[in-house]
């Protein structure tokens, strides 16, 4: 089991090179449950508890905390053998890091040996998120890049033409200007109220991806596939939603063949409607790793619509801890696959209650949460919504409420409600199609 579940060398090299070099304690981020000796384990909590009271550490101190159990660590011989044995304290770091490792492997060990004596259903998910977040750490410790390898792609950038825009596109010429599009690693949210077009918006961004050769994972868990699929071919055909209640009666020969033309563009442009009603971050994960390989070599960008119908295993004391988990989650993904997380959010009622309905930060349903782990956070509004007789008839506000790099500010974009389709507007206001 040495050097899997366990590296006892390791071990004893991080105290060892504890007891030589006292100031180093100061340096480990090991905690005593990462050993995987009992003695080991003792040794190095009288280490915590030395230095949390700020008292030096050597082998006489050492032994002085441990008491009475100082001869369950192999008593005074064993704690000058480890401060003997250390040639050097220069890897100190390596040697932290190999007993990181086999911890981490060993909670895998005990995750998965527990499922197995006992299976159970029910526990999966949650066996499966732990295993999962574990891989992610030990990918973190090992894969983190040296400061020298980024000042030198800092350089490169420097000579590379990137142009206005560095992520993909959002389908609005005047928000990417605004964000430079939806970059690589990054969580953003498009919020607003029921009805306004948040999931229409979410649409529109994909096919607008699409088409420029980016892989594009929409998951729906409001609406079912098959209307997924009825409201993009709408939006790419320019055929009203509602006539798909009844395509024999309400369809005319025009109509079936633009939704016949939409369907061939459709297939041309590499997107995945995922239907799941309660999806969890785990499963998306599961998804976006087979879209990943299948496409090892194209941008891709993931869609979740929305985020009141994502699960997360485990039991949360309150509202905003489950959200927490949730967004921690999306915004882990998408570093760890480098790639953008668009969410959809609704807002809460607490828009209707003031005259300006515009939404703010904090109408975003336990929003610290949120705005947290949000890269950029967009939010929708119209005003023909609230005033029937409103001067901007089929315009959405597009609010840029937190950007990561950049200005806040507005955009506004047409919305055609039939078609569910935005498009750019020029300066009097007519949609560009």
């Amino acid at each position: 089991m040495n050097n899997t579940l366990q590296n006892i060398e390791a071990e004893q090299a991080v105290l060892g090179s504890i007891l030589y070099e006292s100031s180093l304690a100061d340096e480990c981020i090991l905690t005593a449950d990462e050993f995987s000796r009992e003695a080991h384990r003792l040794i190095f909590g009288a280490v915590e508890r030395l230095r949390d009271k700020e008292r030096s550490i050597d082998v006489v101190t050492i032994v002085s905390e441990l008491g009475d159990t100082v001869q369950q660590c192999g008593g005074t011989s064993y704690l000058a053998e480890l401060a003997n044995s250390i040639p050097t304290t220069a890897n100190f770091d390596d040697y932290q890091a190999l007993v990181h490792h086999c911890y981490l492997l060993r909670r895998a060990h005990k995750k998965m040996t527990s499922f197995v004596d006992n299976p159970d259903e029910d526990k999966l998910a949650e066996i499966s998120q732990e295993i999962d977040a574990m891989i992610d750490e030990t990918a973190a410790t090992s894969e983190e890049p040296s400061d020298r390898e980024v000042l030198i792609e800092l350089m490169d950038s420097l000579g590379q033409e990137q142009g206005e825009l560095s992520g993909i596109t959002t389908g609005s010429t005047e928000l990417d200007k605004m964000t430079s599009g939806l970059q690589d690693g990054e969580l953003i949210i498009v919020a607003a109220r029921p009805s306004v077009g948040k999931s229409a918006l979410a649409i529109n961004i994909g096919i607008a991806a699409g088409e420029q050769d980016v892989v594009v994972d929409l998951f729906s868990m409001e609406m079912p596939k098959r209307m997924v699929l009825q409201r993009i071919l709408s939006a790419l055909g320019s055929v009203s939603g509602g006539k798909w209640k009844n395509p024999k009666r309400f369809m005319n020969d025009l109509d079936v063949q633009k939704i016949t033309n939409a369907i061939g563009h459709y297939e041309d442009i590499k997107i995945s409607v995922h239907e799941n009603s309660s999806p969890t971050v785990m499963s998306v994960r599961s998804e976006v790793r087979k879209s990943l390989k299948k496409y090892p070599n194209h941008k891709h960008l993931v869609i979740l619509d929305y985020l009141s119908f994502i699960d997360v295993p485990g039991k949360f004391e309150r509202n905003d801890l489950k959200i927490g988990a949730i967004t921690k989650g999306l915004k882990r993904m998408a570093r760890k696959f480098n790639l953008p997380v668009l969410l959809v959010c609704q807002l809460s009622r607490g828009v209707e209650q003031r005259q300006d309905k515009r939404p703010m930060m904090s109408d975003l349903q336990d929003s610290e949460r949120i705005e947290q782990d949000a890269d950029m956070i967009l939010f929708l509004y119209r005003d023909d919504y609230y005033n029937k007789e409103s001067e901007k008839q089929n315009i959405v506000e597009i609010i840029v409420a937190k950007p990561r790099n950049g200005p806040v500010g507005t955009v506004d974009m047409a919305f055609i409600k039939e078609y569910g389709k935005f498009c750019n507007l020029d300066r009097k206001h007519a949609a560009t199609v």
